[in-house]
């Protein structure tokens, strides 16, 4: 039995997002082309299980079950999918803009998901300046960088099916995205132009990137706090003081959130032991408070932050904010201060998910539809805008030159 609880970003649904234009266009050829529409989800422990009664709503369904069965003309014998139907329908009624009814099968793709798991080939891409589809990253171990494919590399075709006159998340869609599944793609890489063919399989994509931005100043940009993050983030801060790291700059933009217990042991990281990291209060009255475990370490840290840095990254953000721990650069965060939890529903093995809690930083205070706002306002240019984080033309990241500026006065 599964204990689950999350903390979510549902960008999509309420209407706040900011448009990216192609920054949002670079996505992992996986099976689920959904991922960056549902946001970054994921869970802490805490289980609850629904139990039905007789009660009105119970009744009422039942009946509207049993007119359907004795009287739809073209009624197929399926009670489980009128039930989901209906818990779905229950789900949507609430007004939560977070609640949602999952099948089973929704639930394992949705737990792959925030285990960075996918099927695919295992690369990132996105539509450069010139109109073409461009590899920005070939991950690890995968059956993309096994092929031979290459960051700088533009996607011509796939499965016989050029790129023109379509969106990349049409052109995208034409990867046969099942385990074992042959693909065929050309690729122009400088004059030549290559075909490869790639069997797709399930990839792990990482959450963690970094590198040296001076001699004594390092860089890790967190893309989601899912899967290994944590362990990938202690990684990358013993090899950037390897490499002679001092200060640092902790990048959260656009990073929507993910599971409460990463974010949490995240925190752990950068805060002295026994620090409250946030504090969780529910319907009920009930006050959790949630500590840091460890020594943190102690180094001179810039953190930044954008409109699209959600849930889990306003809960460290706040954390490191309130102890200046760090300093914030960058635009106001999303403001996104509550929790969900997943409810088992045993009838149909599936799971519901309810807004359940709000969290608060360390100060008190809960960011939900106020964001937080950084120590220093910068904005991006509306041409820096245009690409992902990871991405940015040298030259066009004025919240990073300003986060390099800040640690070396």
């Amino acid at each position: 039995m599964e204990e689950l609880q999350q903390i979510e970003t549902a960008v999509e649904k309420n209407g706040k997002k900011k448009k990216k234009g192609i920054r949002v266009a670079a996505i992992v050829l996986a099976l689920v082309f959904t991922a960056a529409a549902s946001a970054s989800v994921s869970w802490y422990a805490a289980k609850q299980v629904y139990r039905g009664n007789d009660g009105h709503l119970v009744s009422s369904v039942k009946q509207a079950r049993d007119i359907i069965r004795n009287h739809y003309f073209y009624y197929e014998e399926d009670e489980q999918k009128l039930t989901e139907a209906a818990l779905k329908g229950i789900a949507a009624a609430t007004g939560d803009l977070y609640a949602e009814y999952y099948t089973a099968e929704e639930y394992e793709d949705l737990k792959k998901q925030n285990q960075r798991s996918f099927v695919g080939i295992g690369i990132l891409t996105q539509i450069n300046e010139e109109g073409n589809v461009e590899v920005l990253d070939v991950y690890d171990d995968t059956p993309a960088s096994e092929a031979g494919l290459m960051r700088g590399d533009l996607l011509i075709e796939i499965n016989g099916v050029p790129f023109t006159g379509m969106t990349l998340s049409e052109f995208l869609a034409n990867v046969r995205a099942e385990d074992g599944a042959a693909n065929d793609f050309v690729i122009r890489r400088g004059e030549e132009t290559l075909s490869f063919r790639i069997v797709a399989r399930e990839v792990h994509t990482p959450s963690v990137s970094y590198r040296m931005l001076t001699d004594t100043i390092g860089y890790i940009h967190l893309t989601a706090f899912h899967g290994t993050c944590v362990e990938e983030t202690k990684t990358a801060m013993k090899e950037l003081r390897e490499q002679g790291m001092e200060k640092l700059v902790l990048d959260f933009r656009d990073n929507l959130g993910g599971s409460l217990y990463d974010a949490i042991n995240i925190a752990d990281i950068f805060l002295p032991k026994d620090y409250i990291v946030t504090t969780l209060r529910s319907r009920d009255g009930k006050v959790t408070e949630y500590k840091t475990t460890e020594s943190g370490i102690d180094i001179k840290t810039v953190l930044l932050v954008n409109e699209l840095s959600a849930s889990a990254s306003e809960l460290v953000a706040g954390a490191l904010k309130d102890y200046e721990a760090a300093y914030l650069i960058g635009t106001k965060t999303y403001g996104k201060g509550i929790v969900q939890t997943f409810f088992e529903i045993p009838e149909t093995n599936g799971w519901f998910k309810l807004t359940t809690d709000a969290y608060y930083t360390p100060n008190g205070v809960c960011v939900q539809d106020d964001g937080i706002t950084p120590d220093l306002i910068v904005e991006l240019s509306e041409e820096a805008e245009k690409y992902s984080i990871d991405y940015i033309p040298e030259g066009l990241d004025t919240q990073l030159a300003a986060a390099i500026k800040y640690l070396e006065d």
